[in-house]
């Protein structure tokens, strides 16, 4: 029943955010049908959830920064939050508006409590800084608003994960939005390491799958 509930929701979300094409994913100029991202890569770009380069390149391997992140957030539902005004977001950037409204569902912000501002302390989000999986991972988690009820699901090194985070991304595990590396028993997430274009596709894809089924 909890299952069912999750799908629901996140299907929902999904359902506000996406936008269907009727003329299909378009045709990346890096990305082989031999590939192990193809599926996800253009399902995501049919979704509407992740686009191309003006070259019409994907970049499959690029890092993907913290504000391309919030984005991608964005893109699963467009119900944004309460504003955040972070210190090192410059309001002429193009990610100004969705970071601001969007930040508060990633990890890797910082607060300083040393410094105030008419706002509060200081709050910074590294918008320019490449993203980490538990960084993404968590934020999908919340932006789908995900279950962390009878989490049985665990990575092998679990225990270097951000503990705020670990019973998010666990969940993700179970409900099979995001898988180990295959390596010991249980897999590892590998949660400090940068995420891939590829990498975000592949979840992105995992989860339309799940939300649809």
């Amino acid at each position: 029943m909890k299952k069912k509930l999750l799908m629901r929701r996140a299907a929902a979300a999904l359902a506000v955010g996406m936008c269907l094409s009727s003329a299909g994913a378009s045709y990346f100029t890096d990305v082989s049908p031999n590939s192990w991202y193809y599926g996800a890569a253009m399902e995501c770009a049919s979704y509407g959830l992740m686009n191309g380069y003006d070259d019409g390149s994907f970049r499959p391997n690029a890092n993907v920064t913290r504000a391309e992140c919030a984005q991608i957030l964005s893109n699963i539902n467009p119900e944004w939050r309460a504003e955040i005004i972070y210190y090192d977001v410059d309001n002429s950037k193009w990610y100004r508006n969705v970071v601001s409204h969007y930040g508060t569902y990633m990890g890797g912000t910082y607060t300083d409590t040393k410094h105030t501002t008419p706002f509060g302390y200081r709050e910074y989000f590294y918008p320019n800084r490449a993203c980490t999986r538990e960084d993404f991972v968590y934020g999908v988690g919340n932006v789908i608003g995900i279950s962390t009820d009878n989490n049985y699901s665990y990575f092998d090194d679990w225990a270097s994960i951000n503990p705020n985070y670990v019973d998010v991304i666990n969940a993700m595990r179970m409900y099979g939005i995001v898988n180990g590396d295959g390596t010991g028993m249980h897999g590892k997430f590998n949660p400090k390491k940068t995420i891939t274009r590829a990498e975000v596709a592949q979840i992105l894809c995992n989860l339309i799958e799940v939300a649809e089924n």
